[in-house]
C-alpha cells in the first residue's frame, strides 16, 4: 500500500513539473483566451466552407497546445476555426445561443475539446440544447469528466485512450462517451488502443499529448470538412428541388349537340 501510494506521488511530482515545463515553455501566448466576438451564425463567403468550428484547450490551456495547430490547419484548409479556453464555455455557449436561435438558416455548428475542454463542449450542447438550437458535430478527445450527450448534437465522435487502473485518475484518462437519450444521437465511441490504433504513432500516445499528434488531428479535421463542407456543395443541397411542370393533356373535342347535316342527294 506504501509502494503504491510512493508511486502515485512520484506520478503527481512529475505532474507539477511538467506543468511549470509546459506553462515556461508555451508562455501567456498558448493560453490566450479565444475571440468570443468572433461568434457569428453565418461564415463570411471569403471561408470556402460552411459552418464554425469552434476549439477547446483542456485544463487553463496548458496541456492542449496542440489544439491551435488544429485550428491553424483548420483555417489553412478553408474552415473557418477559433480556439477558446476552456473556462470560457459558458460564455461562447451563451453568445451561440443568442446569436443562432434568431436566424433562420444558420450553418453548421462543430465543437472540438480536449481533456476538461471536451467535457466542457458537451456542457455547451446541454446549454445550447435549452436555446434550441442543434449541434452538427461534436468531437471530444479524452475526455475526463464529460456529462451526457444531449439530443440537439446530431453526430458525436469520442476518439480516447484507455488507460487500465490510471482510468481512475480523472485528470490522466479518457473514457467513453453517453447519449442521454440513447439512439437520439450518432454517438461514435472510439478506444484508440482497440478500435483505432491506426491513430497510434511509434512514439505512442496518452492524455497529454493526443491533441498533438498528426494522426489523430488529420482524423479531426476528415471528420469536421464532412460538416464543414464547400459552400458550393452546400448551396446545392440546400437548393429548393425544382417540379418539373405536368405535361398538359390532349383535349377532346366536345361531342356535337347536333346530328350533322345530312347531305343533298341529286
Amino acid at each position: 500500500m506504501a509502494k503504491m501510494g510512493q508511486t502515485m506521488l512520484r506520478r503527481l511530482s512529475i505532474l507539477a513539473l511538467s506543468v511549470l515545463v509546459i506553462v515556461s515553455s508555451v508562455g501567456c501566448a498558448g493560453m490566450k483566451p479565444g475571440p468570443v466576438s468572433a461568434i457569428k451564425p453565418v461564415a463570411e463567403p471569403v471561408h470556402p466552407r460552411v459552418g464554425n468550428a469552434y476549439l477547446f484547450r483542456g485544463f487553463i490551456g496548458v496541456f492542449s497546445t496542440g489544439m491551435n495547430t488544429l485550428n491553424d490547419d483548420l483555417v489553412a484548409q478553408g474552415v473557418r476555426s477559433h480556439v477558446y479556453q476552456s473556462d470560457q464555455w459558458s460564455q461562447v455557449a451563451d453568445k451561440i445561443a443568442a446569436g443562432y436561435k434568431s436566424v433562420p438558416n444558420p450553418e453548421p455548428i462543430v465543437l472540438v475539446g480536449h481533456s476538461y475542454g471536451a467535457d466542457n463542449i458537451l456542457r455547451i450542447a446541454q446549454r445550447l440544447k435549452e436555446a434550441k438550437v442543434k449541434v452538427d458535430l461534436v468531437i471530444t478527445l479524452d475526455p475526463v469528466t464529460p456529462p451526457k450527450v444531449p439530443h440537439n448534437v446530431t453526430k458525436a465522435v469520442n476518439l480516447y485512450q484507455s488507460n487500465g487502473a490510471m482510468d481512475n485518475l480523472p485528470w490522466l484518462r479518457g473514457i467513453p462517451l453517453e447519449a442521454e437519450r440513447p439512439g437520439s444521437v450518432m454517438l461514435v465511441n472510439l478506444d484508440m488502443r482497440k478500435d483505432r490504433t491506426d491513430l497510434i504513432d511509434d512514439s505512442g500516445v496518452n492524455h497529454f499529448n493526443i491533441e498533438k499528434k498528426p494522426l489523430v488531428q488529420a482524423e479531426v479535421i476528415k471528420q469536421i470538412k464532412s460538416i464543414c463542407i464547400t459552400r458550393g456543395a452546400y448551396a446545392a443541397r440546400n437548393a429548393p428541388a425544382r417540379v418539373s411542370p405536368t405535361p398538359a393533356l390532349a383535349k377532346t373535342p366536345p361531342a356535337p349537340t347536333t346530328l350533322p347535316t345530312q347531305a343533298r342527294l341529286d
